[in-house]
C-alpha cells in the first residue's frame, strides 16, 4: 500500500513538476518497488519494447509517480530495486535527450539549480552525485543560470572536492572542470579558492583523483586569465610543503610563462614575484621540480628585466649554483646524455667515487642509505653526492618519518650536517627549513629539542636572508609554539639583515608584524604573543626608526594602535 501524497515531493521525468523543495533532481525516474517490474522485463523482453515503454511511460501503471522517499532522503532498500536496475531505469531515459524532448533540468533551470544546491547539502552521497550531474548538465545547457549564482555554485563544489567519499570528490572535480570549460573568463573571481582546494587533493587522495584534480588544474589555466591563474599557484603552490603540489604549480607556471611570453609578463606588476618564484622552484629539493624552475629561469635570462629581478631575489651564491645545474645539464645533453623529468637516467658508478659505492651498498637506490657515524664520513660523502645524487631527496622526508626516534635522529644528524657544510645546503634551504619547522610543535620532548637544535643551527650557519625569506613564508603556515619560534628567530635575522639588505626586511619582516597586530595569527597562548609581538616590533624599530612609524601609516587603524600600544609612542 502505498503513503499518502503528503510524503511526497520532487518532479519526475515526464510527469507534472512538484514544488521545488524536493530532494530529488529532475530527469530521474526510479522503478517500483513492489517487485513487479522484474516480470514485466522477463515478459516483454528485447530493446524494442524499451524504446515502446519510453515513449508510453504515462500509461505503464508499474512506475509509480509518486515514489517513496524516506524523511532522510533516502530511497527504500527493497530486493526488487537494485543498482543495476536503477543504473537500467536512468539508461532508459538517455534516448529521450536530443530528440526534441526537454528532461526537467531544461524545463526549468533555475528549479533545477535550487534542487542541485539542495541535493549537495544532503548527506546520502548518491544524492549528492546527481546534484553534480544536474549542474554539469546546467553548465552544458543553461550556463546562465549558472551565473546568476556563480559563487554559491563554486562553494558547493569546492565543499565537495574534499569529500571523503572519492566517488563524490572525482566527481565535483569533474564538474568544475566542466564549468572552466564552459564559463571560461567568467570563472577568474573563483580561481584562487578553486585552485587551493584542487592543489590540495594533488597530494592528499587516491591516485585517480589526484590525475582529475591535476587535469583540472591544466583546465583552468587554460581557459582563464592568464594573470589570475599565475597569482593563485604562486599564491598556493609554490611555498607548500608537499612536493606533489610544488611539482604542479612549476609545470603549469611553466606553461603559462610559454604560453604569455616573458616580454609581456616583464612589464606586469607579477614580474618580481615571478622570478622570486622561478629561483625558488629551480632550487627544490625534488628533481622534476628543479626542471621546470630552471625551465622558467632559461627564459626569463633572455629578457634584460627578468635577469635584474632574478639578480634581486636571489643571492649572487644562488643564481650561480642554477646557472651551473643548467650548464651540466645541456653539457649532459649536448653529449646524448637525455635525462627524462619523469625517469631520470640511472648514471653509471666507476671506481674514483667510492664514498658514492659506500652510500649505496644496501641497495641500488639512494634511499637505502645508512648515515654514518662520524662527521669526517658525512662531509665526504654528501661533498660527492648532494648534487650528483641528489640525496636530499631522500633524506629530507624523514624529517617527517612517522617514527619518532628515525624523526629524532635525522633531525640530530641534520644539525650535524649544517654545522659541516654551511653555505654549501642553501640550494636545499627551502626543504630543510620545511622539515624543521614542522618539527617544532611536536609533543614529544626529544623531537622538539632536536627541531630547536636545528633551527639553532641553522641561524648560526646557513644564508641570513634566505632564511628570513623562508621564515616569512613559513608564517602562513605555522600554528602555535612553531609559530612563535620561528617569529622569534625571524626578529633575531633582522639586526643582521638590515644593514646589508633593508629591502629585504620590509619586505619580509614587516608583513610578520602586521600580520600579529592585525589579530591574524593563529589561537596561541595570550602572553606569549605579546612577547613575541613586542620582541619583533622592538627589532625592527631599533633599525628602522622614524621609517618603521611611516610604513605603519599605511597600515588599519587597530594594527597603528597595536604598535604605538607596544612602542609606547
Amino acid at each position: 500500500m502505498l503513503p499518502s501524497s503528503s510524503k511526497f515531493s520532487g518532479p519526475f521525468h515526464c510527469h507534472p513538476p512538484l514544488p521545488s523543495s524536493s530532494l530529488v533532481p529532475a530527469g530521474f525516474s526510479l522503478l517500483p518497488v513492489n517487485g513487479t517490474a522484474s516480470s514485466v522485463q522477463r515478459k516483454h523482453p528485447g530493446s524494442a519494447l524499451k524504446k515502446k515503454v519510453l515513449r508510453k511511460q504515462d500509461n505503464v501503471p508499474l512506475l509509480s509517480k509518486k515514489p517513496i522517499i524516506h524523511g532522510d532522503g533516502s530511497f527504500p532498500r527493497s530486493s526488487s530495486v537494485t543498482p543495476q536496475t536503477a543504473t537500467g531505469a536512468e539508461r532508459r531515459e538517455e534516448p529521450l535527450r536530443g530528440k526534441g524532448q526537454k528532461d526537467g533540468a531544461s524545463l526549468e533551470p533555475q528549479q533545477s539549480l535550487l534542487e542541485a544546491l539542495s541535493l549537495l547539502s544532503s548527506d546520502d552521497w548518491e544524492l549528492k552525485e546527481k546534484g553534480l550531474f544536474s549542474i554539469k548538465h546546467l553548465a552544458e545547457s543553461h550556463s546562465e543560470v549558472l551565473l546568476c549564482r556563480l559563487r554559491e555554485v563554486c562553494l558547493a563544489l569546492t565543499n565537495e572536492v574534499t569529500n571523503l567519499r572519492s566517488k563524490v570528490s572525482y566527481s565535483a572535480i569533474v564538474t568544475l572542470g566542466e564549468l572552466f570549460v564552459t564559463l571560461q573568463k567568467d570563472m577568474d573571481s573563483e580561481v584562487d579558492e578553486v585552485a587551493r582546494v584542487l592543489l590540495q587533493m594533488v597530494w592528499n587522495s587516491p591516485e585517480f583523483v589526484q590525475k582529475a584534480a591535476s587535469h583540472t588544474l591544466g583546465v583552468m589555466v587554460e581557459h582563464v586569465t592568464p594573470a589570475r591563474a599565475m597569482t593563485a599557484l604562486m599564491d598556493s603552490g609554490v611555498q607548500s610543503r608537499h612536493v606533489q603540489v610544488r611539482k604542479c604549480a612549476a609545470q603549469l607556471l611553466l606553461s603559462l610563462m610559454e604560453k604569455t611570453g616573458v616580454t609581456k609578463l616583464a612589464g606586469t606588476p607579477r614580474a618580481e614575484r615571478l622570478a622570486h618564484a622561478a629561483g625558488t622552484l629551480a632550487q627544490d629539493c625534488h628533481k622534476d621540480t628543479r626542471h621546470y624552475g630552471q625551465e622558467m629561469v632559461k627564459m626569463m635570462l633572455n629578457h634584460q628585466n627578468f635577469k635584474r629581478l632574478l639578480e634581486q631575489s636571489l643571492s649572487t651564491r644562488d643564481l650561480e649554483d642554477i646557472l651551473t645545474r643548467m650548464k651540466k645539464k645541456g653539457m649532459e645533453t649536448q653529449k646524448g646524455e637525455h635525462p627524462s623529468v619523469e625517469k631520470p637516467v640511472k648514471k653509471r658508478s666507476d671506481g674514483s667515487k667510492k664514498p658514492q659505492a659506500t652510500l649505496e651498498k644496501r641497495g641500488d637506490s639512494p634511499a637505502h642509505f645508512c648515515i654514518p657515524s662520524s662527521n669526517k664520513d658525512i662531509l665526504i660523502q654528501l661533498s660527492c653526492c648532494l648534487f650528483s645524487s641528489q640525496i636530499f631527496d631522500y633524506f629530507v622526508p624523514r624529517l617527517g618519518d612517522t617514527h619518532k626516534k628515525v624523526k629524532q635522529k635525522a633531525l640530530d644528524v641534520l644539525a650535524e650536517i649544517i654545522g659541516i657544510l654551511k653555505d654549501g645546503l642553501n640550494p636545499v634551504i627551502i626543504c630543510l627549513v620545511e622539515g624543521i619547522t614542522n618539527n617544532l610543535n611536536s609533543k614529544d620532548p626529544g623531537v622538539y629539542a632536536a627541531a630547536v637544535k636545528a633551527l639553532e643551527e641553522s641561524m648560526a650557519h646557513l644564508d641570513k636572508v634566505s632564511l628570513m625569506k623562508e621564515f616569512s613564508h613559513r608564517r602562513s603556515e605555522l600554528k602555535g609554539q612553531a609559530l612563535l619560534d620561528v617569529t622569534e628567530h625571524l626578529s633575531a635575522l633582522v639586526a643582521w639583515v638590515y644593514p646589508r639588505s633593508p629591502e629585504v626586511v620590509q619586505r619580509y619582516a614587516l608583513p610578520v608584524l602586521w600580520s600579529f597586530l592585525g589579530n591574524k595569527a593563529l589561537p596561541v597562548r595570550s602572553a606569549n604573543v605579546r612577547t613575541v609581538v613586542t620582541k619583533l616590533a622592538c627589532a625592527l624599530y631599533k633599525v628602522m626608526g622614524a621609517k618603521l612609524r611611516k610604513h605603519a601609516a599605511s597600515q588599519p587603524p587597530h594594527v597603528r594602535e597595536n604598535l604605538s600600544d607596544i612602542l609606547g609612542w
